[in-house]
């Protein structure tokens, strides 16, 4: 499912059951406080399953030098890693950064200039601010003027149940402990059992 981006996955199984739906875009997560956090042993084996799918590392708060040490301990990987940041720093920080990334829309944030800079990929447009950034036409002036991608985020599988679903929507997912049975343990019959795979199936085959 191209139209899908799966944030969270951090071990082999979870991993099989979603390219069983055909999930080709991953987020993984590399922020230390994350339930969702991937041991970087874990992400290794990951990433030898992993063939053309299009991968993301996501970061939160961290300083210059961690993301530069991820992303030099992934160079030997045969991907190319593009950044997701959740948080609100100053525009300065993802310049200088100097590395292709996403960032997910917070009211904190300095929207403008981050997503003005030259390696501004793309946005995530958190569905719990959707009545904020429906009324901010510069924002997606911005977007169209920039060939910014977009996708609509949501916390949980179940915040997508209302979501009008169609071939042109990009929509990205956390994996959270609704579809575990325990901590850290993903119930892989929960997972595949969300609705979002159908309706997604369902509402494009439509158009």
């Amino acid at each position: 499912m191209n139209s899908l981006l799966i944030h969270g996955c951090y071990d082999l199984k979870t991993l099989e059951t979603l390219k069983e739906f055909d999930i080709k875009k991953f987020a993984f997560d590399l922020r230390p406080r994350s339930l969702n956090l991937v041991t970087f042993r874990d992400f290794s084996k990951i990433l030898s399953k992993l063939t053309t799918e299009q991968l993301f590392v996501t970061f939160e708060n961290d300083k210059k030098e961690t993301v530069h040490s991820y992303l030099s301990l992934l160079r030997n990987e045969p991907f190319t890693f593009t950044l997701i940041f959740r948080d609100s720093q100053p525009t300065e920080f993802y310049k200088e950064i100097n590395h292709p990334f996403y960032w997910m829309f917070n009211p904190d944030g300095d929207w403008q200039s981050i997503l003005s800079l030259p390696n501004a990929r793309g946005v995530l447009l958190p569905l719990k601010y959707q009545s904020l950034y429906q009324k901010l036409p510069e924002l997606w002036d911005l977007i169209d003027e920039d060939g910014l991608d977009v996708y609509l985020h949501a916390d949980s599988f179940e915040q997508t149940l209302f979501l009008n679903l169609g071939r042109e929507i990009k929509v990205s997912i956390d994996l959270t402990n609704e579809v575990e049975s325990g901590y850290r343990v993903v119930d892989q019959e929960k997972l595949k059992k969300m609705k979002i795979w159908r309706r997604f199936d369902e509402n494009t085959a439509r158009q």
